[in-house]
């Protein structure tokens, strides 16, 4: 009987000594809490103190977003653009200039065409050497309605074998179609030699029609491809051709703006996306400080035409030089320093694929590779013909404000307010190549749509040779891809 009496009496111990215990836990408990709370009270009672006492640095904290944008940037509507050329670099640092080689798909085949682009824009061995790497766009035809009968190659092919989307005049049976989809996807055509070639011996007589117009822009809709460039082409025959009716008897053949004309169709050519046009007109100059002008049409549109060099004067007559064997007189040492030197946009017209074996020849390759070599040195920066135009454009009618708060400048590109277009949004890629002079570029904050720009789109540059720093959306990184295999 003790030993039951001894083992209560034991557990009653345990027991007091557990409460007792539990007991100062909680009072620790109790004491950390309540220590806790008077603390942040003291605390939030110093910060409003301070707040009161520093009523700008409470302000500056309320009007900046999660982002540190302020609020003044974000509220502010105010466009303005750089109309006198103090904001914005007139060229993508570093370069003092640009150039695009423009190449009319006249007589290229399909084998012609990814010879010469292997060379002209990657840099793989090729039997002329490492490729040059150079950014150059090319055009297409959707159709063949040429009955010349001339010889397109070394081979001796007639002109069915010339690279087109469709065999013939035909809607629906395919010519080289798989192969030009590719190189419209991977960006190595980007311009549209009208509709076709429909130069015919009789040049009173064509092919072309409206109808081979819908099926085109149907066509190419359909693919997701909408070049924004358009080149005039051919003799008298090419009745599709707009732009230059009444500048001359000679050009009273084009019909395609004429809403009269069985062949009009710039109704349909303007909807479907076509901003820039080369109308035929010949130009011996080769620079311009600006590229673009207003062309207004016969049926009441406008569309930009551009500028491109075509021929020298030599004794009061035109001498042309847009053909491969020509193009050592083209990219003369002199004409590159003459648009460097005038910090000049060039626009080079070329036929690659007429006569394509007289690229090689050691003359006209070495003034590609000098070309090249000014682009090397930051001079020119070479691009392909819509990426110019584009550039040019924008560069002219981009609309931003521009504000400094905090020792930060930030600059807000909002829209381009093109003239003929009208105004739009811009995309990153739309604005590629614009630089923003600043006294300091490391605090100045580029916006588009009131949006950063992310870190991996621009660069900050040192002075130029205008001595004033600089930061740009950086331009398009370069491609080398050999799209023919």
């Amino acid at each position: 009987m003790k030993r039951p009496t001894r083992i209560k009496k034991y557990k009653k111990a345990r027991k007091i000594k557990f409460l007792i215990s539990a007991f100062f836990i909680l009072l620790v408990l109790a004491a950390c809490f309540w220590g806790f709370k008077f603390y942040n009270s003291k605390k939030l009672s110093n910060n409003v103190k301070v707040s009161a006492n520093n009523p700008e640095k409470t302000k500056c904290k309320k009007n900046k977003t999660a982002d540190s944008i302020p609020k003044s940037v974000l509220n502010s509507n105010t466009e303005t653009k750089d109309s006198e050329n103090k904001d914005i670099r007139k060229f993508p640092y570093p370069f003092k200039s640009m150039l695009s080689i423009c190449s009319d798909i006249d007589d290229a085949t399909l084998e012609e065409f990814q010879t010469y682009h292997k060379f002209l824009n990657t840099k793989e061995k090729t039997p002329y050497g490492e490729g040059l790497g150079l950014d150059i766009g090319d055009s297409f035809w959707m159709y063949m309605g040429d009955n010349m009968n001339s010889t397109v190659d070394t081979e001796g092919h007639g002109v069915d074998h010339i690279m087109t989307f469709f065999n013939g005049t035909s809607k629906t049976e395919k010519h080289n179609a798989d192969e030009m989809i590719h190189f419209m996807r991977s960006g190595w055509i980007d311009s549209i030699h009208t509709f076709g070639d429909f130069s015919t011996k009789n040049e009173k007589n064509t092919l072309f029609n409206r109808n081979l117009a819908e099926n085109a822009w149907n066509t190419l809709n359909s693919l997701g491809f909408k070049p924004t460039i358009w080149i005039n082409h051919g003799n008298k025959s090419n009745k599709q051709n707009f732009g230059a009716h009444g500048t001359s008897n000679f050009m009273n053949y084009q019909q395609g703006d004429n809403p009269n004309s069985s062949y009009y169709h710039t109704d349909l050519t303007m909807q479907n996306g076509i901003k820039y046009v080369w109308n035929s007109l010949s130009d011996s100059n080769f620079g311009h400080s600006y590229p673009l002008y207003e062309l207004s049409l016969r049926d009441g549109q406008k569309v930009w035409g551009f500028y491109r060099y075509t021929n020298n004067m030599v004794d009061g007559k035109m001498d042309w030089t847009w053909t491969p064997e020509h193009i050592h007189r083209q990219l003369t040492k002199d004409n590159l320093d003459s648009i460097v030197n005038n910090n000049q946009y060039s626009i080079v017209a070329q036929h690659f694929g007429v006569s394509t074996e007289y690229l090689f020849k050691t003359e006209n390759i070495q003034s590609l590779k000098l070309l090249k070599e000014y682009e090397t040195n930051n001079k020119i920066l070479v691009a392909k013909t819509s990426r110019l135009l584009n550039y040019a454009n924008v560069h002219k009618y981009l609309m931003f404000n521009k504000l400094t708060e905090d020792g930060k400048t930030y600059i807000n590109i909002s829209s381009i307010d093109d003239p003929i277009f009208g105004k739009s949004t811009p995309t990153i890629d739309n604005i590629r190549g614009i630089t923003f002079y600043c006294d300091d570029p490391e605090n100045t904050v580029l916006l588009l749509n009131k949006t950063k720009i992310s870190s991996d789109d621009l660069q900050v540059n040192p002075k130029d040779e205008a001595g004033k720093a600089s930061i740009s959306i950086k331009w398009f990184n370069p491609d080398y891809t050999d799209y023919t295999k």
